[in-house]
């Protein structure tokens, strides 16, 4: 029976304090204009806060974002070469005009091996983890995106940075 809980899994890639229990988790999509805006906000919790672990999980809301979940994959596939970070930064950055010609281009300038990283994308070898995130997502509540939670409780306000920094200090252990 798969483990859909709020739990991070060893294979999750993390980034800030790797030994913090404060963990910041964001349902985003690659896609999604407003997952931009709550990627730029992560970025700035962890350059702030030297006691925050962070987990990106992806939520690709296919309906509206028809290559999110090929970004998803891509960025997993980065990450198997030890780039996830890099490839999720490179996907939020440009995320106006994502193309599957541009993930080849990304996995270029990150210098991964292109050989592994067509063969992994082309064989959907992470669309399994893909959809896992989305489904943890679904038994959680999202609906949306970015869907924050720290320490497992969900944020429900709006999309501001002032009230999610403030959500993260109450929610802190």
């Amino acid at each position: 029976m798969p483990d859909y809980s709020l739990h991070i899994r060893n294979e999750e890639h993390r980034k800030g304090n790797p030994s913090s229990q404060n963990i910041l988790i964001e349902y985003g999509d690659y896609e999604c204009p407003f997952s931009r805006l709550g990627y730029r906000f992560a970025q700035k919790f962890l350059k702030d806060d030297p006691n925050l672990q962070f987990v990106f999980r992806h939520f690709p809301i296919k309906k509206k974002h028809p290559n999110a979940e090929i970004c998803a994959e891509a960025a997993l596939c980065a990450g198997d070469q030890d780039r996830f970070w890099e490839m999720h930064d490179l996907l939020f950055e440009n995320n106006q005009n994502l193309n599957r010609e541009l993930l080849d281009d990304f996995a270029q300038t990150l210098n991964l091996d292109f050989r592994k990283f067509s063969v992994d994308l082309e064989a959907h070898s992470f669309l399994k983890w893909v959809q896992h995130d989305f489904r943890s997502g679904v038994k959680h509540g999202v609906n949306d995106t970015p869907t924050f939670f720290m320490n497992e409780k969900k944020y429900k306000g709006d999309l501001s940075y002032n009230a999610i920094k403030e959500f993260i200090r109450e929610n802190k252990i």
